[in-house]
């Protein structure tokens, strides 16, 4: 009886044995293929998509995974929303690895619906649409429904089968087919590109930048953030003729700090303004306060009182409120965008009839009216001449050391005669940064801007930002003309992520300092992309909008958390910014 039970004993013994090298061999073959995460990949791209039949998609997604493990294999072209409200596109690619997004602000532009049938885009001989005003369709004829499906069709053709990780050449058919898809399907395409190639290089997105830019790991660094504390002009409900006012925390010795200081100030501008009364804490589009102000002089009064109150709380010695590092002494630099294209006025002479081709290269003299946001006013018209003073003695009197789009982009000549001015005085620039207390004055009591570099150039006491003028006429014609000394770019201004990120890098070996910045419609969704930008590209500054907008703190938060990560580059500093 016990030699049985022991026989007994020793077969389920063999079994467990057997059931165990099993588990092990199923386990073992679930990881070599990655059958779990792979199946869940496919899941969740069917629930994202929603289609009609699930299981089709299913077996599709499954057939492409089994058949090629690298690759692009189907493109999606969708009609959505960008963070202002306005119609845009989204293009999402599926590829072995993922699926892969990318969008863009409708600021972008594209062929909206209205427009396919004057380019010949699609069948509109049905289409009761194309014969109806646009005022009349949906979006008020700035939908992209149709182009959706002609861009979707075109990037299946062109796409599918193609390597994400060969950016420059899927770039090149992205610019190629601009004109028939648009330019925000072709960055949106791009910026899906750009993340799914980081995907399979196997690197983070921001290694993967730094690679197609091959810069070196050691030029790789976190920006320093300009904030928009106020906004005016096309972002607000208020009178103020300049679009943001802007706010540089400069003493900061990390992008933690330099966000702290940020959110200090907010929280006590915040306190002043409802001081005020209703209607001083309203909101702007880009995440700055919009009170109802009008001058330029009203609102810095307001500045300078709150950051007394700032620096007496962050200096104080007793307190642990921030590094002591970032706080003595506390400085900041204040910058206004004007935005003057938004207000400004091409003047018109007998002799513009001349022709078009010659209209549109010939810079004309612009006028500029400073009541444009002021509701039932004749208007307070300015010359080039009067404006120019104006926006002159604002840079002397408030301090401003940053200076936006002053003039309107036809406007070369204002730009290089401000540039000029403010930059080259005999001498130059002393890089003593060090010795500037938080008003922006030197121990005997001048202006900072007055002898002060800024950013570690000692070229330069007020950064001249140009924009539009960019669009207008190009890096190189700017460096000739000497009409600024630094540049604003954003990923809608450009058709591809190449493009970007060779406008980055002609901008610097030409010399300008750089700030990548973004617009008021920009998804928070893709604070990835401009993270891994502003790092991997080597940018000194980023100009992300303010701190009570829910897009451009979801940025901020992007780069204060991608500051933490091991491996991360250093923070550029007051003396490195304008890298």
């Amino acid at each position: 009886m016990p030699q049985q039970q022991n026989l007994r004993e020793d077969d389920d013994d063999d079994e467990e044995d057997e059931q165990v090298r099993e588990r092990d061999l199923v386990e073992a073959y679930v990881a070599e293929h990655s059958l779990e995460s792979s199946l869940n990949d496919v899941i969740n791209q069917v629930v994202a998509s929603r289609p009609e039949d699930p299981f089709l998609m299913l077996s599709s997604l499954l057939y492409a995974r089994a058949t090629a493990k690298r690759g692009i294999f189907y493109v999606q072209v969708c009609e959505v929303l960008d963070a202002s409200g306005e119609p845009t596109v989204l293009v999402r690619l599926h590829t072995g690895k993922g699926v892969f997004e990318g969008c863009c602000c409708a600021e972008a532009g594209g062929i909206k619906d209205s427009q396919c049938s004057s380019r010949g885009l699609g069948d509109d001989s049905n289409d009761v649409g194309a014969r109806i005003p646009s005022s009349k369709q949906r979006y008020g004829g700035r939908g992209y429904t149709k182009i959706a499906a002609i861009a979707q069709e075109r990037l299946m053709e062109k796409l599918v089968g193609q390597e994400p990780t060969e950016q420059g050449t899927l770039d090149d058919i992205l610019q190629a087919l601009e004109a028939i898809v648009g330019r925000n399907v072709s960055l949106a395409a791009s910026l899906a590109i750009c993340q799914a190639g980081a995907k399979y290089a196997d690197v983070s997105l921001r290694e993967h930048i730094s690679r197609l830019q091959e810069l070196p790991s050691e030029s790789l660094c976190v920006p320093m953030p300009i904030f928009s504390i106020v906004n005016g002009g096309n972002y607000a409900s208020n009178k103020l003729f300049a679009q943001e006012i802007l706010l540089t925390p400069t003493s900061a010795v990390s992008f933690a700090d330099a966000l702290q200081i940020g959110v200090e100030f907010n929280i006590a501008l915040r306190e002043q303004l409802e001081a005020r009364g209703i209607g001083f804490t309203n909101y702007g589009a880009f995440g700055g306060f919009a009170p109802q102000l009008q001058t330029l002089e009203e609102i810095f009064q307001v500045l300078r009182s709150v950051l007394d109150g700032v620096r007496t709380r962050l200096e104080d010695p007793e307190g642990c409120v921030i590094s002591t590092g970032s706080a003595s002494p506390l400085r900041v630099d204040f910058g206004v965008d004007f935005a003057a294209p938004e207000f400004a006025q091409t003047v018109r002479t007998d002799s513009d009839a001349a022709s078009q081709e010659e209209e549109e290269n010939t810079p004309r003299p612009s006028t500029y009216n400073m009541d444009r946001w002021v509701p039932g006013s004749s208007g307070s018209v300015k010359t080039g001449d009067e404006f120019f003073n104006i926006v002159r003695n604002s840079v002397k009197e408030l301090e401003i050391t940053t200076v936006v789009d002053p003039f309107d982009a036809n406007d070369v000549k204002s730009f290089a005669a401000l540039n000029s001015a403010e930059n080259d005085n005999d001498g130059g620039a002393q890089p003593t940064a060090d010795l500037v207390d938080a008003n922006g004055s030197t121990e005997n009591g001048s202006l900072a801007k007055d002898g002060i570099s800024l950013g570690g150039d000692p070229n330069c006491r007020v950064q001249i930002v140009g924009r539009s003028i960019v669009d207008r006429y190009g890096l190189a014609a700017l460096n000739d003309e000497r009409a600024c000394n630094t540049v604003l770019l954003a990923m809608h201004q450009f058709p591809t992520v190449s493009r970007l990120l060779q406008a980055i890098t002609n901008a610097q070996h030409l010399g300008f300092a750089v700030i990548l910045g973004t617009s008021a419609g920009q998804l928070g969704t893709d604070t990835a992309i401009l993270t891994a930008l502003a790092m991997g590209a080597g940018i000194g500054q980023v100009k992300f909008g303010g701190l009570v907008g829910a897009e451009c703190l979801d940025r901020y938060r992007s780069l204060l958390l991608a500051s933490q990560e091991p491996g991360a580059p250093p923070f550029v500093g007051a003396g490195a910014y304008r890298r």
